[in-house]
């Protein structure tokens, strides 16, 4: 009888404690993943290590005009974007594209668009304006303004979009026919804007 109530008291024990370990698991569980970040698992073979240390930089630090803050100082993000595109070959910066943050991706788009013997510039282009899971912010003077990976390379890099603000200094040419540009422009005005508003 005594062995009987001691088994007894040992299960009831652990059905008490059972359901308790149960919710701080799931509760551990669920605090872990609302950090998870797609980066921790993101591949990179095909990838150079000065490549990828410059990316772990440069993914927090949007993308820059160049001209930030009250003192109108060129930020680091700014070179170290142009050395990423400027290094970075074409295998690399296609496999960036696929990088789940906003301000690799606008790198690695706008890194493509610039080099001058890629053909394929303007499928390039229309993968970019479907992007919309991820944004960036493009930061200019005292000012971040969000927005859309196609929106920063057809209003700020191509330059194409005559409802954009107009620049100073001369239209670029990347070698799109105006075909291109038109079908572009097409696609781009599907997307909602997250910065014309």
């Amino acid at each position: 009888m005594n062995k009987r109530r001691r088994h007894n008291e040992k299960r009831n024990r652990f059905s008490m404690l059972f359901p308790i370990l149960t919710i701080i698991g799931i509760g551990i569980v669920l605090v872990l993943s609302s950090f998870y970040e797609k980066s921790w698992t993101y591949n990179w073979d095909g990838i150079r290590g000065q490549i990828k240390d410059s990316i772990k930089v440069a993914e927090y630090g949007g993308i820059s005009t160049g001209i930030v803050g009250y003192d109108a100082r060129k930020p680091a993000q700014f070179d170290r974007r142009h050395w990423i595109m400027k290094n970075a070959t074409e295998s690399e910066l296609l496999k960036l594209t696929e990088y789940p943050n906003g301000t690799i991706k606008t790198i690695a788009y706008e890194g493509l668009i610039r080099k001058s013997e890629l053909k394929e510039k303007t499928n390039i282009i229309l993968e970019a304006i479907t992007e919309t899971e991820y944004h960036m912010y493009l930061q200019s003077g005292c000012t971040g303004t969000p927005m859309n990976i196609g929106e920063y390379l057809v209003d700020f890099v191509l330059q194409i979009d005559d409802r954009s603000p107009p620049f100073a200094r001369e239209k670029p040419n990347f070698g799109l026919t105006k075909t291109d540009e038109e079908l572009i422009l097409t696609e781009y005005r599907k997307v909602p804007s997250l910065w014309k508003k």
